[in-house]
């Protein structure tokens, strides 16, 4: 259905695929962040959460060191403002451009599935390695805050998300919003290429029932899941240096990752390969569970879309 869907319809449903996704992952996201800022070893999940919802956040309450120590769950959520501001134009570039990446080398710009040749393997992988460049020049600067945010280091720097943007603008300059910039792509683009690719490949084995709307449902969710967690097993180390290197303030002396490589380089020689895959089960748990979310709900959008047509 997507694939003869308008520009303005592949745009609305990715956003609010991703919107969607966001709030539904985001403890998950959370404590993936955590994970791959620590240089040493790490709990479990739940662990982790327990001591993120105890933690103190305000940055008066943290100096002082005072006062009864609360327990919020809405702590888990803590970055979710840039990241749900972020989702939905960045999963809006991201299923638009892959789309139209897939026309363009199909040569089928109009959009008309009957005039177009056949899909292959290899203009699924490269329209989803591009889709990846695109999301990543639209998400970085949101995913700066969130990690500013997020990482356990800053607590009490930043009281909200408005707070840590004219922050970070006063102190480091507009171009500290695209730190990781190239981490980004590396990550976006290699998860893009395998998870578009593999639920191509799935659906070339076990085709989309269309018997039954729970059945179609289902299908979507189980081939969104495992193509969620392969291509997390492909772009899991890129995702561990962007997180390393938006968490870094220049004020702070201690610029440890001065380029998506010379980290790579670094992690693995210091911390081992291993540090390089930090993180690993909760971000495959959160693209897991946001991957069969996000193509779920953009394939309900396309489908209610066309039906108004």
């Amino acid at each position: 259905m997507s694939s003869s869907a308008s520009h303005t319809i592949l745009a609305c449903a990715g956003g609010i695929a991703g919107a969607i996704e966001a709030i539904l992952v985001q403890p998950l996201e959370l404590i993936k962040v955590r994970f791959q800022l620590n240089h040493g070893h790490n709990g479990s999940i739940i662990s982790c959460a327990k001591e993120i919802i105890t933690e103190k956040s305000s940055g008066t309450a943290a100096a002082a060191g005072a006062g009864t120590t609360s327990i919020k769950v809405s702590r888990l959520f803590r970055g979710l403002l840039p990241e749900l501001c972020g989702m939905f134009p960045t999963r809006s570039v991201m299923y638009s451009s892959n789309e139209l990446a897939k026309r363009v080398l199909l040569g089928n710009t109009n959009g008309k599935t009957e005039t177009s040749n056949e899909e292959t393997t290899s203009v699924i992988a490269l329209a989803g390695a591009f889709s990846g460049v695109a999301e990543a020049a639209v998400v970085t600067p949101f995913q700066v805050v969130k990690v500013r945010l997020q990482a356990k280091e800053h607590l009490g720097k930043y009281t909200n998300s408005f707070d840590c943007v004219q922050k970070v603008l006063r102190e480091e300059g507009l171009m500290a919003f695209s730190n990781g910039l190239s981490a980004t792509i590396g990550r976006n683009s290699v998860f893009n290429c395998v998870y578009f690719t593999v639920m191509y490949k799935i659906k070339q084995v076990s085709p989309t029932p269309q018997d039954s709307k729970v059945k179609a449902t289902l299908h979507s969710l189980v081939t969104g899941f495992i193509g969620g967690v392969m291509a997390t097993v492909c772009n899991a180390p890129f995702d561990v240096v962007k997180s390393r290197i938006q968490a870094q303030c220049p004020h702070s002396g201690n610029m440890e990752y001065t380029s998506t490589i010379q980290a790579l380089m670094k992690i693995g020689r210091t911390e081992g390969v291993s540090a390089l895959y930090k993180g690993f089960t909760p971000k495959a748990l959160r693209m897991g569970i946001g991957g069969a979310v996000a193509v779920t709900a953009f394939e309900a959008v396309c489908e209610i879309a066309h039906s108004f047509e």
